[in-house]
Protein backbone atom coordinates (compact mmCIF):
# COMPACT_ATOMS: atom_id res chain seq x y z
CA UNK A 1 0.00 0.00 0.00
CA UNK A 2 1.84 3.43 -0.95
CA UNK A 3 1.69 6.15 1.60
CA UNK A 4 2.94 9.72 0.57
CA UNK A 5 5.57 10.91 3.07
CA UNK A 6 3.63 13.02 4.35
CA UNK A 7 1.35 10.61 6.03
CA UNK A 8 1.48 9.81 10.05
CA UNK A 9 0.22 6.58 10.05
CA UNK A 10 2.32 3.71 11.02
CA UNK A 11 2.94 1.34 7.66
CA UNK A 12 0.24 -1.63 7.80
CA UNK A 13 1.95 -5.04 9.07
CA UNK A 14 2.11 -7.52 6.25
CA UNK A 15 0.62 -10.43 7.32
CA UNK A 16 -2.63 -12.03 7.15
CA UNK A 17 -4.65 -15.29 6.56
CA UNK A 18 -4.63 -16.38 3.05
CA UNK A 19 -7.63 -15.55 1.02
CA UNK A 20 -10.49 -17.97 0.85
CA UNK A 21 -11.12 -19.03 -2.80
CA UNK A 22 -13.79 -20.36 -4.98
CA UNK A 23 -13.95 -22.35 -7.58
CA UNK A 24 -14.84 -20.97 -11.26
CA UNK A 25 -17.30 -22.34 -13.48
CA UNK A 26 -16.16 -23.73 -16.99
CA UNK A 27 -19.29 -21.70 -18.95
CA UNK A 28 -17.46 -18.38 -16.82
CA UNK A 29 -14.23 -18.98 -18.21
CA UNK A 30 -15.34 -19.13 -22.29
CA UNK A 31 -17.55 -16.46 -22.03
CA UNK A 32 -15.10 -13.82 -21.67
CA UNK A 33 -16.27 -9.98 -22.68
CA UNK A 34 -14.30 -9.55 -25.83
CA UNK A 35 -15.79 -6.03 -26.88
CA UNK A 36 -14.01 -4.64 -29.49
CA UNK A 37 -13.41 -7.89 -31.03
CA UNK A 38 -16.79 -8.19 -32.32
CA UNK A 39 -18.10 -10.40 -30.25
CA UNK A 40 -21.16 -8.15 -29.28
CA UNK A 41 -21.09 -5.86 -32.03
CA UNK A 42 -21.21 -1.78 -31.02
CA UNK A 43 -24.80 -1.42 -30.65
CA UNK A 44 -24.33 -4.71 -27.62
CA UNK A 45 -20.71 -2.60 -26.45
CA UNK A 46 -22.43 0.84 -26.28
CA UNK A 47 -25.18 -0.78 -23.99
CA UNK A 48 -22.96 -2.09 -21.88
CA UNK A 49 -20.52 1.22 -21.50
CA UNK A 50 -24.06 2.82 -20.25
CA UNK A 51 -24.59 0.30 -17.88
CA UNK A 52 -20.71 0.93 -17.08
CA UNK A 53 -21.13 4.34 -16.48
CA UNK A 54 -19.42 5.74 -19.05
CA UNK A 55 -22.91 7.26 -19.55
CA UNK A 56 -24.36 7.51 -15.87
CA UNK A 57 -24.53 3.83 -15.18
CA UNK A 58 -27.68 2.49 -13.83
CA UNK A 59 -27.89 5.04 -10.62
CA UNK A 60 -31.34 7.10 -10.82
CA UNK A 61 -30.73 10.48 -12.55
CA UNK A 62 -32.88 12.92 -11.10
CA UNK A 63 -33.23 16.33 -13.22
CA UNK A 64 -30.31 19.13 -12.67
CA UNK A 65 -31.89 22.15 -11.25
CA UNK A 66 -31.56 24.68 -14.36
CA UNK A 67 -31.41 28.08 -12.02
CA UNK A 68 -28.29 26.28 -10.29
CA UNK A 69 -26.32 25.47 -13.66
CA UNK A 70 -26.99 28.92 -15.54
CA UNK A 71 -24.28 29.23 -17.88
CA UNK A 72 -24.63 33.40 -17.11
CA UNK A 73 -23.84 32.95 -13.51
CA UNK A 74 -21.64 29.81 -13.78
CA UNK A 75 -17.74 30.59 -12.44
CA UNK A 76 -15.23 28.18 -14.76
CA UNK A 77 -12.61 26.39 -13.43
CA UNK A 78 -9.48 26.84 -15.78
CA UNK A 79 -7.80 23.53 -16.96
CA UNK A 80 -4.37 22.82 -15.59
CA UNK A 81 -1.82 20.01 -16.40
CA UNK A 82 -0.51 18.28 -13.67
CA UNK A 83 1.95 15.35 -12.88
CA UNK A 84 0.69 12.45 -11.51
CA UNK A 85 1.40 11.79 -7.88
CA UNK A 86 -0.82 11.42 -4.51
CA UNK A 87 -0.27 15.36 -4.11
CA UNK A 88 -1.73 16.61 -7.44
CA UNK A 89 -4.07 13.97 -7.44
CA UNK A 90 -5.71 15.19 -4.38
CA UNK A 91 -5.06 18.44 -5.88
CA UNK A 92 -6.99 17.84 -8.39
CA UNK A 93 -9.73 16.06 -6.91
CA UNK A 94 -10.16 19.07 -4.17
CA UNK A 95 -10.52 21.30 -7.07
CA UNK A 96 -13.10 19.56 -9.16
CA UNK A 97 -15.34 18.71 -6.10
CA UNK A 98 -15.50 22.31 -3.98
CA UNK A 99 -15.77 24.30 -7.50
CA UNK A 100 -18.40 22.48 -9.26
CA UNK A 101 -20.43 20.94 -6.18
CA UNK A 102 -20.47 24.56 -4.90
CA UNK A 103 -21.68 25.96 -8.52
CA UNK A 104 -23.82 23.46 -9.23
CA UNK A 105 -25.75 23.17 -5.99
CA UNK A 106 -27.60 19.80 -6.50
CA UNK A 107 -27.87 17.92 -3.23
CA UNK A 108 -26.09 15.08 -4.84
CA UNK A 109 -23.08 16.87 -5.34
CA UNK A 110 -23.22 18.57 -2.42
CA UNK A 111 -23.57 15.53 0.07
CA UNK A 112 -20.74 14.46 -1.59
CA UNK A 113 -18.63 17.46 -1.33
CA UNK A 114 -19.43 16.42 2.40
CA UNK A 115 -17.91 12.68 2.01
CA UNK A 116 -14.94 14.38 0.78
CA UNK A 117 -14.23 17.43 3.12
CA UNK A 118 -16.19 16.72 6.26
CA UNK A 119 -19.46 18.04 8.16
CA UNK A 120 -17.63 21.81 7.40
CA UNK A 121 -17.55 22.24 4.08
CA UNK A 122 -19.07 25.78 2.94
CA UNK A 123 -21.14 26.78 -0.08
CA UNK A 124 -19.61 29.93 -1.45
CA UNK A 125 -21.72 32.16 0.76
CA UNK A 126 -19.93 30.87 3.74
CA UNK A 127 -23.54 28.48 4.90
CA UNK A 128 -22.72 24.70 5.70
CA UNK A 129 -23.56 22.54 3.23
CA UNK A 130 -24.89 20.03 6.19
CA UNK A 131 -27.29 23.12 7.33
CA UNK A 132 -28.56 23.81 3.26
CA UNK A 133 -29.54 19.95 2.95
CA UNK A 134 -31.41 19.45 6.32
CA UNK A 135 -33.31 22.60 5.52
CA UNK A 136 -34.11 22.09 2.01
CA UNK A 137 -33.93 18.00 1.21
CA UNK A 138 -36.02 16.52 4.25
CA UNK A 139 -39.56 15.40 3.99
CA UNK A 140 -42.18 14.05 6.27
CA UNK A 141 -43.45 9.99 5.93
CA UNK A 142 -46.48 8.65 7.13
CA UNK A 143 -47.07 5.14 8.67
CA UNK A 144 -49.95 4.10 10.46
CA UNK A 145 -50.94 7.75 11.59
CA UNK A 146 -47.52 8.77 12.52
CA UNK A 147 -44.56 10.97 10.93
CA UNK A 148 -41.25 10.13 10.36
CA UNK A 149 -38.59 12.40 8.90
CA UNK A 150 -36.54 10.94 6.13
CA UNK A 151 -34.48 12.71 3.04
CA UNK A 152 -36.47 13.10 -0.67
CA UNK A 153 -35.70 9.97 -2.41
CA UNK A 154 -35.17 12.19 -5.76
CA UNK A 155 -32.44 14.31 -3.79
CA UNK A 156 -30.69 11.71 -1.90
CA UNK A 157 -30.81 8.76 -4.73
CA UNK A 158 -30.19 5.91 -2.44
CA UNK A 159 -32.37 5.62 0.54
CA UNK A 160 -30.21 6.26 3.82
CA UNK A 161 -27.15 7.74 1.84
CA UNK A 162 -27.53 11.63 3.06
CA UNK A 163 -27.91 9.83 6.92
CA UNK A 164 -24.93 7.47 6.73
CA UNK A 165 -23.19 10.28 5.54
CA UNK A 166 -23.58 12.51 8.13
CA UNK A 167 -23.31 9.71 10.60
CA UNK A 168 -19.87 8.97 9.02
CA UNK A 169 -18.76 12.81 8.99
CA UNK A 170 -19.68 13.31 12.38
CA UNK A 171 -22.37 15.52 12.20
CA UNK A 172 -23.59 16.54 15.66
CA UNK A 173 -27.26 14.31 17.03
CA UNK A 174 -28.54 17.69 17.18
CA UNK A 175 -28.46 18.83 14.13
CA UNK A 176 -31.66 20.48 13.27
CA UNK A 177 -33.61 18.90 10.07
CA UNK A 178 -36.35 21.19 8.74
CA UNK A 179 -39.75 19.99 7.15
CA UNK A 180 -41.63 23.30 7.25
CA UNK A 181 -42.43 24.18 10.41
CA UNK A 182 -41.59 21.19 11.85
CA UNK A 183 -38.13 20.73 13.54
CA UNK A 184 -36.35 16.91 14.16
CA UNK A 185 -32.99 16.53 15.29
CA UNK A 186 -30.56 13.68 13.06
CA UNK A 187 -30.91 11.89 16.23
CA UNK A 188 -34.42 11.38 15.55
CA UNK A 189 -33.84 10.74 11.64
CA UNK A 190 -31.64 7.60 12.75
CA UNK A 191 -34.77 6.17 14.85
CA UNK A 192 -37.11 7.31 12.41
CA UNK A 193 -34.87 5.48 9.43
CA UNK A 194 -34.86 2.60 11.68
CA UNK A 195 -38.77 2.70 11.79
CA UNK A 196 -39.11 3.23 7.86
CA UNK A 197 -36.71 0.67 6.91
CA UNK A 198 -38.38 -2.71 5.59
CA UNK A 199 -36.78 -6.32 4.20
CA UNK A 200 -37.75 -9.69 3.68
CA UNK A 201 -34.09 -11.45 4.12
CA UNK A 202 -35.86 -14.10 2.19
CA UNK A 203 -36.88 -11.85 -0.55
CA UNK A 204 -35.23 -8.76 -0.85
CA UNK A 205 -37.11 -7.55 -3.18
CA UNK A 206 -40.59 -7.78 -2.12
CA UNK A 207 -41.05 -4.00 -0.53
CA UNK A 208 -38.51 -2.26 -3.21
CA UNK A 209 -37.39 -3.90 -6.72
CA UNK A 210 -34.38 -2.05 -6.49
CA UNK A 211 -33.47 -2.64 -2.69
CA UNK A 212 -30.41 -4.80 -3.01
CA UNK A 213 -28.66 -2.96 -5.94
CA UNK A 214 -29.39 0.86 -5.59
CA UNK A 215 -30.56 1.51 -1.60
CA UNK A 216 -29.11 -1.43 1.09
CA UNK A 217 -25.98 -1.04 0.88
CA UNK A 218 -26.25 2.82 2.52
CA UNK A 219 -29.02 1.34 4.55
CA UNK A 220 -26.54 -1.09 6.23
CA UNK A 221 -23.93 1.34 6.64
CA UNK A 222 -26.49 3.87 8.82
CA UNK A 223 -28.22 0.95 10.81
CA UNK A 224 -25.11 -0.77 11.70
CA UNK A 225 -23.79 2.47 12.99
CA UNK A 226 -27.01 2.80 15.27
CA UNK A 227 -27.85 -0.52 16.13
CA UNK A 228 -25.62 -2.50 18.24
CA UNK A 229 -24.75 -6.14 16.86
CA UNK A 230 -25.83 -7.72 20.51
CA UNK A 231 -29.26 -8.01 19.77
CA UNK A 232 -29.20 -5.59 16.43
CA UNK A 233 -33.27 -6.37 15.66
CA UNK A 234 -35.86 -3.82 16.31
CA UNK A 235 -39.29 -3.94 15.14
CA UNK A 236 -40.38 -1.03 12.15
CA UNK A 237 -43.26 1.31 11.61
CA UNK A 238 -45.13 -1.52 10.10
CA UNK A 239 -45.28 -4.10 12.76
CA UNK A 240 -42.31 -6.16 11.17
CA UNK A 241 -39.39 -7.20 13.20
CA UNK A 242 -35.91 -6.25 11.39
CA UNK A 243 -33.16 -9.01 12.07
CA UNK A 244 -30.13 -7.08 10.54
CA UNK A 245 -27.90 -10.03 10.95
CA UNK A 246 -30.24 -11.87 8.71
CA UNK A 247 -30.75 -8.80 6.01
CA UNK A 248 -26.41 -8.72 6.22
CA UNK A 249 -26.06 -12.29 5.61
CA UNK A 250 -29.04 -12.71 2.97
CA UNK A 251 -27.24 -9.58 1.24
CA UNK A 252 -23.82 -11.18 1.48
CA UNK A 253 -24.44 -14.37 0.48
CA UNK A 254 -26.07 -12.55 -2.70
CA UNK A 255 -23.16 -10.71 -3.58
CA UNK A 256 -20.84 -13.83 -3.41
CA UNK A 257 -23.11 -15.86 -6.04
CA UNK A 258 -22.99 -12.84 -8.35
CA UNK A 259 -19.00 -12.90 -7.90
CA UNK A 260 -18.26 -16.70 -7.40
CA UNK A 261 -15.23 -17.88 -9.17
CA UNK A 262 -14.21 -14.10 -10.21
CA UNK A 263 -11.67 -13.88 -7.57
CA UNK A 264 -9.76 -17.38 -9.15
CA UNK A 265 -10.17 -15.57 -12.93
CA UNK A 266 -8.87 -12.35 -12.25
CA UNK A 267 -5.58 -13.92 -10.61
CA UNK A 268 -4.96 -16.25 -13.30
CA UNK A 269 -5.26 -13.07 -15.82
CA UNK A 270 -8.12 -13.72 -17.17
CA UNK A 271 -10.77 -11.22 -18.60
CA UNK A 272 -14.16 -11.17 -16.73
CA UNK A 273 -17.06 -12.83 -18.12
CA UNK A 274 -19.98 -11.02 -19.88
CA UNK A 275 -22.31 -12.55 -17.74
CA UNK A 276 -20.35 -10.36 -14.17
CA UNK A 277 -20.26 -7.34 -16.21
CA UNK A 278 -24.21 -7.53 -16.78
CA UNK A 279 -24.78 -8.59 -13.30
CA UNK A 280 -22.47 -5.86 -11.61
CA UNK A 281 -23.44 -3.14 -13.55
CA UNK A 282 -26.95 -3.31 -12.22
CA UNK A 283 -25.39 -2.30 -8.90
CA UNK A 284 -24.84 1.44 -8.50
CA UNK A 285 -21.06 2.48 -8.85
CA UNK A 286 -19.83 -1.37 -9.68
CA UNK A 287 -21.36 -2.73 -6.12
CA UNK A 288 -18.85 -1.13 -4.71
CA UNK A 289 -21.06 0.78 -1.73
CA UNK A 290 -22.03 -2.72 -1.30
CA UNK A 291 -18.45 -3.90 -0.61
CA UNK A 292 -17.74 -0.69 2.16
CA UNK A 293 -21.41 -1.72 3.60
CA UNK A 294 -20.65 -5.13 4.88
CA UNK A 295 -16.60 -3.38 5.68
CA UNK A 296 -18.79 -1.32 7.90
CA UNK A 297 -20.70 -3.77 9.39
CA UNK A 298 -17.89 -5.65 10.04
CA UNK A 299 -16.49 -2.84 11.77
CA UNK A 300 -19.66 -1.91 13.59
CA UNK A 301 -19.82 -5.61 15.18
CA UNK A 302 -21.79 -7.98 12.96
CA UNK A 303 -19.43 -10.93 12.44
CA UNK A 304 -21.78 -14.23 12.94
CA UNK A 305 -21.62 -16.95 9.97
CA UNK A 306 -18.27 -17.08 9.18
CA UNK A 307 -17.31 -13.16 8.44
CA UNK A 308 -13.69 -12.75 9.56
CA UNK A 309 -13.00 -15.51 6.34
CA UNK A 310 -15.86 -14.10 4.06
CA UNK A 311 -14.24 -10.66 4.95
CA UNK A 312 -10.64 -11.65 3.44
CA UNK A 313 -12.04 -13.25 0.58
CA UNK A 314 -13.80 -10.48 -0.23
CA UNK A 315 -11.04 -7.62 0.36
CA UNK A 316 -8.92 -10.21 -2.27
CA UNK A 317 -11.26 -10.18 -4.68
CA UNK A 318 -11.85 -6.75 -4.63
CA UNK A 319 -8.26 -5.34 -5.35
CA UNK A 320 -7.71 -7.96 -7.91
CA UNK A 321 -10.76 -5.84 -9.34
CA UNK A 322 -8.88 -2.94 -9.45
CA UNK A 323 -7.25 -4.28 -12.85
CA UNK A 324 -10.01 -7.04 -13.50
CA UNK A 325 -12.79 -3.83 -14.11
CA UNK A 326 -10.36 -1.54 -15.11
CA UNK A 327 -9.46 -3.15 -17.59
CA UNK A 328 -13.16 -4.02 -19.10
CA UNK A 329 -14.04 -0.55 -18.56
CA UNK A 330 -11.82 0.37 -20.97
CA UNK A 331 -12.78 -2.56 -23.64
CA UNK A 332 -15.99 -1.05 -23.00
CA UNK A 333 -15.01 2.41 -24.02
CA UNK A 334 -12.97 1.55 -26.79
CA UNK A 335 -16.13 -0.47 -28.33
CA UNK A 336 -18.40 2.65 -27.50
CA UNK A 337 -16.05 4.90 -30.04
CA UNK A 338 -17.72 2.68 -33.00
CA UNK A 339 -21.24 4.14 -31.95
CA UNK A 340 -20.32 7.60 -32.89
CA UNK A 341 -21.04 11.20 -31.90
CA UNK A 342 -25.16 10.68 -32.73
CA UNK A 343 -25.19 7.78 -30.90
CA UNK A 344 -23.63 8.89 -28.24
CA UNK A 345 -25.99 11.88 -27.71
CA UNK A 346 -29.29 9.49 -28.17
CA UNK A 347 -27.96 7.34 -25.43
CA UNK A 348 -27.00 10.41 -22.72
CA UNK A 349 -30.92 10.61 -22.27
CA UNK A 350 -33.22 11.00 -18.97
CA UNK A 351 -34.72 8.15 -17.43
CA UNK A 352 -38.29 9.36 -19.32
CA UNK A 353 -36.79 9.19 -22.40
CA UNK A 354 -36.12 12.49 -23.65
CA UNK A 355 -32.65 13.66 -24.81
CA UNK A 356 -31.17 15.94 -22.32
CA UNK A 357 -28.03 17.09 -24.35
CA UNK A 358 -27.91 20.20 -26.42
CA UNK A 359 -25.76 20.10 -29.70
CA UNK A 360 -22.92 17.95 -31.33
CA UNK A 361 -20.87 15.84 -27.90
CA UNK A 362 -17.96 17.51 -27.22
CA UNK A 363 -14.62 15.84 -28.84
CA UNK A 364 -13.38 14.36 -25.72
CA UNK A 365 -16.68 13.34 -24.39
CA UNK A 366 -15.47 9.48 -24.26
CA UNK A 367 -12.63 9.87 -23.05
CA UNK A 368 -14.02 12.22 -20.13
CA UNK A 369 -16.10 9.41 -19.82
CA UNK A 370 -13.67 6.64 -19.44
CA UNK A 371 -12.19 8.82 -16.60
CA UNK A 372 -15.11 9.35 -15.12
CA UNK A 373 -15.64 5.92 -14.69
CA UNK A 374 -12.15 4.72 -14.10
CA UNK A 375 -12.16 6.80 -11.09
CA UNK A 376 -15.42 5.76 -10.28
CA UNK A 377 -13.94 2.10 -9.81
CA UNK A 378 -10.69 3.06 -8.34
CA UNK A 379 -12.17 5.86 -6.16
CA UNK A 380 -14.58 4.23 -4.37
CA UNK A 381 -12.09 0.59 -4.11
CA UNK A 382 -9.79 2.56 -1.97
CA UNK A 383 -12.46 4.10 -0.05
CA UNK A 384 -13.65 1.36 0.94
CA UNK A 385 -9.79 -0.61 1.29
CA UNK A 386 -8.64 2.53 3.24
CA UNK A 387 -11.86 2.64 5.81
CA UNK A 388 -10.67 -1.29 6.58
CA UNK A 389 -7.06 -0.37 7.20
CA UNK A 390 -8.21 2.63 9.25
CA UNK A 391 -10.27 0.78 11.34
CA UNK A 392 -7.39 -2.31 11.38
CA UNK A 393 -10.36 -4.64 9.73
CA UNK A 394 -7.35 -6.69 8.29
CA UNK A 395 -3.58 -6.78 7.29
CA UNK A 396 -2.74 -6.39 3.31
CA UNK A 397 -0.09 -9.19 2.22
CA UNK A 398 3.11 -7.53 0.20
CA UNK A 399 1.28 -9.09 -2.81
CA UNK A 400 -2.03 -7.32 -1.85
CA UNK A 401 -0.16 -3.98 -1.51
CA UNK A 402 1.59 -4.02 -4.64
CA UNK A 403 -1.61 -4.53 -6.30
CA UNK A 404 -3.29 -1.76 -4.58
CA UNK A 405 -0.36 0.74 -4.69
CA UNK A 406 -0.48 0.31 -9.22
CA UNK A 407 -4.81 1.00 -8.43
CA UNK A 408 -3.20 3.92 -6.67
CA UNK A 409 -1.13 5.43 -9.31
CA UNK A 410 -4.09 4.79 -12.24
CA UNK A 411 -6.36 6.74 -9.52
CA UNK A 412 -3.51 9.52 -9.59
CA UNK A 413 -3.31 9.30 -13.71
CA UNK A 414 -6.63 9.35 -14.05
CA UNK A 415 -7.59 12.69 -11.66
CA UNK A 416 -4.86 14.78 -13.39
CA UNK A 417 -6.35 13.76 -16.51
CA UNK A 418 -9.89 14.55 -15.84
CA UNK A 419 -8.20 17.85 -13.81
CA UNK A 420 -6.58 19.14 -17.75
CA UNK A 421 -10.03 18.46 -19.23
CA UNK A 422 -12.60 21.87 -20.03
CA UNK A 423 -15.34 20.65 -17.71
CA UNK A 424 -17.32 23.32 -18.58
CA UNK A 425 -17.67 22.01 -22.31
CA UNK A 426 -19.19 18.95 -20.80
CA UNK A 427 -21.42 20.83 -18.22
CA UNK A 428 -23.31 22.97 -21.73
CA UNK A 429 -23.77 19.69 -23.32
CA UNK A 430 -24.98 17.87 -20.69
CA UNK A 431 -26.09 19.51 -17.09
CA UNK A 432 -25.67 16.36 -15.22
CA UNK A 433 -22.36 15.19 -16.26
CA UNK A 434 -19.90 17.48 -14.38
CA UNK A 435 -22.52 16.55 -11.15
CA UNK A 436 -21.82 13.37 -11.72
CA UNK A 437 -18.25 13.62 -12.00
CA UNK A 438 -18.39 15.72 -8.74
CA UNK A 439 -20.19 12.19 -7.34
CA UNK A 440 -17.39 9.88 -8.76
CA UNK A 441 -14.66 12.44 -7.60
CA UNK A 442 -15.52 13.27 -4.38
CA UNK A 443 -15.14 9.77 -3.30
CA UNK A 444 -11.89 9.77 -4.59
CA UNK A 445 -11.19 12.77 -2.15
CA UNK A 446 -12.21 10.70 1.16
CA UNK A 447 -10.33 7.99 -0.21
CA UNK A 448 -6.74 9.68 -0.46
CA UNK A 449 -7.45 11.37 2.61
CA UNK A 450 -8.17 8.70 4.99
CA UNK A 451 -5.16 7.24 6.29
CA UNK A 452 -4.11 10.85 6.46
CA UNK A 453 -4.48 13.77 9.20
CA UNK A 454 -7.13 15.23 7.17
CA UNK A 455 -9.52 12.40 7.73
CA UNK A 456 -12.87 13.44 6.27
CA UNK A 457 -14.86 11.75 9.27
Amino acid sequence: MSKPKHRTKKAVEQTVSQPVTQSVSPSGRRRFLLLGAGALGAVGAGALAYQAGLFGGSTPAPAVNPASSAAANFKLLPPVNLTADYANALRAAEEITSHYARELLTPWALIHAVRGFGRDFTLSDGTKAVEHLCAKYAEEREVNGKRYVCFQRNAEVHENSFLKTFLEAGVSPEQTIRVGANQYTLREAGEHAKALFRCDPTDLARYDAKLLEEHLPWGLIALSTLVPPTPGTWTNAYGEKIDLHQVLERAFAAYEQMCSGLRNTLAQGEMESLEFRQAINKHSCFGLHTVYGFFACYQHGYRRNDMPARIRHLLDLTIYRMEGDAKALDREADAAKAMGPEAIKRMAVSQEGKVVTSGSPPPQILEAMRLRSQIKLQGHILEAINYGLLNKLFTLTPDQQQRVKAGEQALYESLVKLRALNLDEFRRWHPKFVSDVVIAVGHAVRALKLLTPNNPG
